[in-house]
């Protein structure tokens, strides 16, 4: 089951073979000893390379699927080097960092399916006197940089990348870490982030750790990517009516009928950042980051509070199905786009303009899966005030070709607009032409005569006494076109109002008028020149 706060990822499940145990009974520094001189030891590695294809929010809890699931994307699994992080009991670093070059895989599939080929390597790790030995180690697979990575375990889950791809060589490699999952469905109390080494996995030197007997330690990987492959289904043109005025005041209905033509796509509120390795932290009342990660328990609670029994964690298969992006650390989310603040959110808002010149999104016949940041919310971003703000969903940008009253088809900006029942569909109105009430589509209604057929609160002084504007008098049409125009409204007339981007009022342009009144309740007020910042529809 997906959860609404997801969207399809890829999983790798890359892993280094070995005999792993996740129910390791720890002694002091797991009973690896303290280094009594500087010294080199060897550990045996086996990097097992995932080219399985299915989704980390897989419906079938991870098992691949025949025709269901993503082919392999070209250079997937593709590895060129791993770098080796080893911690003591205390999730301390133990020597440097060990960068290991690997060639040629081997094939060896499981059981399951999961894993069909592996990487072999003996790796060393140099232990300073009295530094602890080595008893935890993570693997980075392709990494962007190896900055922070020698981070003490405990921090991290906090450590972030801006790209889940890197380019090298002429190829496209995808950065990988240790699965991070939980021992079991019941009573885990943490994950599983970085693997154990026993003592009888430490070897004195390189020939020993390569012997075919050498115990073997096991590290599952996957990418940081998200997959996502996107595909629309032409829609049904939409039908309704605009409204025309005659020079009496009467009115004709014309049938409009829109059909959307779709130019690009892009998914949008993706997170800005990924985890070097997938976390499990809590957020703090104000949304941050907290230094405890959930238990299997309290993630299952959150997970699965809306949609039922999702197996979202697999310790079979050494993989989960969902962690905390960055973006599940965040308390407020933007409930319109005066709101989007790129210094504070830490998810990515497009404009329709950045796709619309195509600095940003894909074709939208573009079918071919496109690599993401795993974006993920928590529950702050559900309850908010806009809570569709919060959640990654893919965005479709195009125009409306529209014929008016069976005429040719058109490509015209409009407006919509309704008045009175929700259930009645909006009408379709067009920009007038320049310094009239016209539409600029034949046989349609401008937007702006719609709006001064309704206006009912402007008026002028004639004779002593105050008249309202009768937009079917001719000048008292030509007065109201030069005095008003539509848009957005200014900030003056919103003030600290939420207002959708795509609304336009009708407002005084602010200069260029004289004689008109505002009724307003207590009599009529003379707006003069300069002030105009007043929304009037």
């Amino acid at each position: 089951m997906r959860k609404e706060f997801l969207y399809g990822t890829l999983a790798l499940g890359l892993v280094f073979t070995a005999c792993k145990s996740d129910d390791l009974t720890i002694e002091e520094n797991n009973g690896n000893g303290v280094a009594e001189t500087a010294q080199t030891l060897y550990v045996k590695m086996a990097i097992k390379g995932g080219n399985q294809a299915g989704t980390r929010a897989a419906a079938n809890d991870g098992n691949p699927v025949e025709g269901t699931d993503f082919d392999p994307g070209l250079g997937e699994s593709e590895v060129q080097n791993a770098y080796f992080v080893f911690y003591d009991n205390n999730g301390n670093v133990v020597g440097d960092y060990v960068q290991v070059e690997l060639k040629d895989p081997q094939s060896a599939s499981t059981a399951d399916g999961t894993v069909e080929k592996y990487y072999q390597s003996v790796v060393s790790v140099g232990i300073r006197k009295g530094e602890n030995k080595p008893t935890q180690v993570v693997c980075y697979i392709n990494p962007t940089t190896p900055v922070d990575l020698t981070k003490p375990l405990y921090e991290i889950q906090t450590v972030t990348r801006k790209a889940v791809t890197r380019s090298a060589d002429g190829k496209t490699y995808f950065p990988m870490s240790n699965s991070v999952y939980y021992g079991n469905n019941a009573d885990a109390t943490a994950p599983t982030i970085a693997v154990p080494i026993n003592a009888d996995q430490l070897y004195d030197s390189k020939e020993d750790a390569e012997a075919s007997d050498a115990q073997t330690i096991e590290v599952f990987v996957e990418r940081y990517a998200a997959k996502l492959a996107f595909s629309h289904k032409d829609v049904n043109p939409f039908t309704t009516s605009s409204t025309v005025y005659a020079d009496n005041g009467s009115s004709t209905a014309p049938e409009v009928v829109l059909t959307f033509v779709p130019e690009r796509w892009a998914l949008n509120a993706e997170a800005n950042e990924t985890f070097v390795i997938k976390s499990f932290r809590m957020p703090n009342a104000a949304g941050g980051i907290m230094t405890d990660n959930y238990t299997w328990a309290a993630a299952n609670e959150v997970i699965n509070k809306n949609s039922g029994n999702w197996v979202w964690n697999n310790p079979a298969y050494h993989r989960s199905y969902w962690a905390c992006s960055p973006a599940y650390f965040t308390a407020k989310y933007p409930e319109v786009a005066s709101d989007i603040d790129p210094a504070v959110l830490h998810q990515k808002y497009y404009s329709y303009a950045e796709l619309e010149n195509g600095t940003a999104g894909f074709d939208a016949d573009n079918k071919t899966p496109q690599y993401f940041k795993e974006t993920t919310v928590g529950r702050k971003a559900l309850d908010s005030e806009n809570p569709q703000a919060a959640v990654a969903s893919v965005i479709l940008v195009g125009h409306y070709e529209l014929t008016v009253a069976g005429g040719d088809a058109v490509k015209s900006a409009f407006y919509t607009y309704s008045r009175g029942k929700s259930t009645e569909k909006p009408g379709v109105y067009f920009p007038a032409q320049t310094g009239t009430a016209n539409s600029t589509v034949a046989g349609g209604g401008s937007m702006m005569m719609r709006f001064l057929q309704e206006l009912t609160c402007l008026y002028k002084m004639e004779n002593g006494v105050h008249t309202r504007f009768n937009p079917n008098n001719a000048d008292d049409l030509a007065t109201l076109v030069g005095a008003l125009e539509i848009k957005r409204p200014d900030a003056d007339v919103i003030g600290k109002m939420k207002v959708p981007s795509r609304y336009y009022t009708l407002q005084l342009k602010g200069t260029g008028f004289g004689n008109i009144y505002v009724a307003n309740g207590d009599g009529y007020k003379e707006i003069g020149d300069g002030e105009g910042q007043i929304s009037l529809i």
